[in-house]
C-alpha cells in the first residue's frame, strides 16, 4: 500500500517538457512511481483531476534562516507550493559565529528582519544552526549558504579595510569547515557593511574554496542602480578567475534612470557564459525591491559595526557628510515619496510603519534626510524599508528569459505576530508568476514558469533529489489550480495568502491540504554532500 497516491493530474515534471495526464505515488518520503494509470490502494488518495501536479517549488534566494524561528511552518512559503527555502542569502546569516563577537553578529542581525530563538544565538557553525532549526521542527526544508559578511564578523570584525593574510587563511579555512558540514556555498551582501568592504580579490580567494567543493557563489552584487554594469561585470570577473557556479541574486536596475540596465546587465551574463563562465541569476516578479533603510547610509559610516554608525548618526561634525550621502541614494531609489517604512524594531514608534519617509518627514518636521537617520536611531538600526524603483520593462524582459530562476528574496511567515507591513513577495512571488505572468499575460508557458522554480535552480545548486518528478527522489511536491492560482498580497494589505494551491507535500507528508495548513513539520535542513 502507499502511503499518497495522487490521481489523475496532469504532470509537469519540472524539465520544461509538455504536461501530460497521470498518477502519481509515495511512499514514505519518495515518489515511488508515475504510470498513466496506478491501480493500488493507498493510505491517503487525492483526486487530482484539473489539477496541476508540479514538483515542490525551490526558493532560490530567501531569508527563512531568520524567519523560522517565530514561524517555524513557514505559512506563507507553503502555502505558494515552496517546499524548500535556500537561506543565509544577500551575505547576511547566522553562522558562523566567533564566541567573542556573538554580540556585534546579533547587532548586525538586527537590522533585517526575524527574530533570533530565545536566547539568542547558541552555536558556532552550521551544525549547531542546522540542530537549533531542527528543534523548533520546521515546516519546509531549508538549504543553507555560508553567509560573507557573518564569515567576516567572525573572523575580523566589521572593519573597513582588507584582511590580513593570517585572516584571509582564517577565513578559507571556517569556509571549509561550514562546506565540509554541508552547506552549498556562499553568498555575499556587497552593498551591505561588512560585505562592503571587501575587494575582489579577497572574494575570488573565497571563490576558489567554493570551487573545489563544487558549491555556488551567490551575490547580491555591488550595486543595482548606476553602478549596475560594473557589479555585473565584476561577478563575472570572479566566475571566471575562480571556476565556480556564480549566481547574481534578484537581478535588476534601481531608478528610473538605469531602467533598461537590467536587460543589459542580462546580456553581459548571456555573453559571458557564452565565453564559458558559469553565471546565471535569478529575480522576484514586482517593481518594488526591499532591504534595510540602513541601505541609504554611506557605507562609509558602518565601519566597526552598528555601534559605530549610530555614533556617527548623533555626531554633528558628521551630519552634513550623511545627509549629503543620504540624499544622494534615497534620489536613485526614487525620492522620500516612494520609500515605504515596512518595519521599526520595539522601542521606536509603530505608527509610522506604512507610511513613507516624505510623510514621517512632514509628521516629524525634518528633512527626508534627517528623518532616515532619526528612524535608525529610534530603532537602533532595526528599520525596513520598500523602494519602489523598478520598471516593468527590465522585469518582464528578465522573466521571460528560460534561465533566470525565481526567487522571493522573502521570508516565510504568517499574518499572526508578522509586522503590519511587509513586502508582499513572502506571500505572493510563485503565485504571482503563474496567475500574472503565465495565465493573464502569458509571457510563459505553465512548463517553463514551473521549470524556474524547480529544475533550474535545483541544478545550479546541485540539488539531485528535488525539482522534479520521478520516481526515486524526493517527495516535494505541489499541486495547484491553474484557473484559480493567484498572488492575494499586495503593499497596502501584504499580509495576504495566495489562493490555488491546493496540496503541497514536504518529504512525502501532506503540509497542505484544500489550501490550508495541515501543521505538519516534515521540513528538513538539507546538507551537501
Amino acid at each position: 500500500m502507499y502511503s499518497l497516491l495522487i490521481k489523475g493530474g496532469n504532470i509537469i515534471d519540472g524539465t520544461g517538457n509538455p504536461a501530460y495526464k497521470a498518477d502519481l505515488a509515495v511512499q514514505g518520503d519518495k515518489i515511488v512511481a508515475i504510470e498513466p494509470t496506478i491501480e493500488a490502494a493507498a493510505e491517503k488518495v487525492i483526486e487530482a483531476d484539473g489539477l496541476f501536479v508540479a514538483p515542490g517549488f525551490i526558493d532560490i534566494h530567501t531569508h527563512t534562516d531568520r524567519s523560522i524561528f517565530e514561524f517555524p511552518l513557514a505559512d506563507s512559503k507553503v502555502l505558494q507550493g515552496v517546499t524548500t527555502d535556500v537561506t543565509g542569502n544577500c551575505g547576511i546569516g547566522l553562522f558562523p559565529v566567533a564566541s567573542a563577537r556573538k554580540t556585534e553578529l546579533e547587532n548586525y542581525l538586527g537590522m533585517v528582519k526575524g527574530k533570533l530563538p530565545e536566547g539568542g544565538i547558541s552555536w558556532t557553525d552550521l551544525n549547531g544552526f542546522a540542530a537549533a532549526v531542527e528543534s523548533v521542527n520546521p515546516g519546509i526544508n531549508l538549504v543553507p549558504l555560508v553567509p560573507h559578511g557573518s564569515l567576516r564578523i567572525a573572523v575580523m570584525g566589521s572593519s573597513d579595510r582588507k584582511p590580513t593574510d593570517q585572516e584571509m587563511q582564517d577565513m578559507e579555512i571556517i569556509l571549509a569547515d561550514c562546506l565540509n558540514q554541508g552547506a552549498w556555498g556562499m553568498s555575499t551582501g556587497l552593498i551591505y557593511p561588512p560585505g562592503s568592504f571587501a575587494k575582489t580579490d579577497e572574494l575570488v580567494r573565497l571563490a576558489q574554496v567554493l570551487a573545489r567543493y563544487g558549491a555556488i557563489y551567490s551575490s547580491h552584487v555591488r550595486g543595482e542602480s548606476g553602478t549596475l554594469l560594473q557589479a555585473v561585470d565584476e561577478a563575472i570577473q570572479i566566475g571566471r578567475e575562480s571556476g565556480t557556479t556564480v549566481e547574481v541574486s534578484h537581478l535588476k536596475a534601481i531608478g528610473k534612470p538605469n531602467w533598461g540596465n537590467g536587460v543589459k546587465a542580462l546580456q553581459m551574463i548571456e555573453e559571458a557564459r557564452r565565453q564559458g563562465v558559469d553565471i546565471w541569476a535569478d529575480q522576484y516578479p514586482y517593481e518594488a525591491s526591499s532591504t534595510s533603510l540602513t541601505a541609504l547610509i554611506p557605507a562609509w559610516a558602518h565601519d566597526g559595526g552598528v555601534a559605530a554608525m549610530l555614533q556617527r548618526l548623533v555626531d554633528p561634525s558628521c551630519k552634513e557628510k550623511l545627509i549629503t550621502g543620504i540624499g544622494l541614494e534615497m534620489n536613485v531609489r526614487g525620492g522620500a515619496d516612494r520609500v515605504l517604512i515596512a518595519g521599526l524594531a520595539a522601542g521606536a514608534d509603530q505608527e509610522l510603519v506604512g507610511k513613507t519617509v516624505q510623510q514621517i518627514a512632514e509628521i516629524l518636521g525634518l528633512t527626508p534626510e534627517e528623518t532616515v537617520m532619526q528612524l535608525t536611531i529610534d530603532a537602533k538600526g532595526g528599520v525596513s524599508a520598500v523602494y519602489f524603483s523598478i520598471g516593468e520593462e527590465d522585469l518582464e524582459t528578465i522573466l521571460k528569459n528560460p534561465d533566470v530562476a525565481v526567487g522571493s528574496d522573502g521570508s516565510g511567515i504568517n499574518p499572526t505576530t508578522a509586522e503590519k507591513a511587509t513586502h508582499p513577495r513572502s506571500y505572493g512571488t510563485f503565485a504571482r508568476v503563474l496567475g500574472r505572468y503565465v495565465r493573464e499575460k502569458k509571457l510563459l508557458t505553465w512548463e517553463s514558469a514551473v521549470r524556474k522554480m524547480t529544475l533550474l535552480p535545483a541544478q545550479r545548486l546541485g540539488l539531485k533529489d528535488r525539482g522534479m518528478l520521478q520516481a526515486g527522489l524526493a517527495a516535494d511536491i505541489t499541486v495547484f489550480n491553474p484557473d484559480t492560482v493567484t498572488d492575494c498580497a499586495v503593499f497596502e494589505n501584504p499580509h495576504q495568502f495566495a489562493q490555488g494551491f491546493e496540496y503541497v507535500v514536504v518529504n512525502g507528508i501532506l503540509a497542505a491540504e484544500h489550501g490550508r495548513l495541515t501543521g505538519a513539520t516534515a521540513g528538513r535542513v538539507l546538507r551537501k554532500a
